[in-house]
């Protein structure tokens, strides 16, 4: 990546980390994160097709990222909006 805008990695990291307050790995691996809750709240993808579509190198490394962010497992994160998606409908 800082090849391609002319800079060594060393400074496209600091760099980055100074405008963001974050570094490349949390920043690509927190829009990997929002892209999998899109994908699990509208699709009916496996967690292996997901994780396959997000470039993670095995589905149990997406799962083992997931839970490290969100705090539950992929499957649980879908059983979990599936079921706030039925109170709702409930409620109106």
């Amino acid at each position: 990546m800082a090849a391609l805008v002319g800079y060594t990695d060393y400074y496209l990291t600091e760099k980055f980390r100074k405008e963001t307050g974050r570094s490349i790995s949390t920043y690509i691996r927190d829009v990997k994160m929002a892209r999998a809750r899109v994908l699990l709240d509208t699709t009916d993808l496996s967690v292996a097709e997901i994780a396959d579509r997000l470039a993670f190198n095995t589905p149990n490394y997406f799962i083992q990222s997931f839970r490290s962010v969100m705090g539950c497992t992929p499957a649980r994160y879908r059983k979990r909006g599936s079921a706030e998606a039925g109170r709702d409908r409930d409620a109106e």
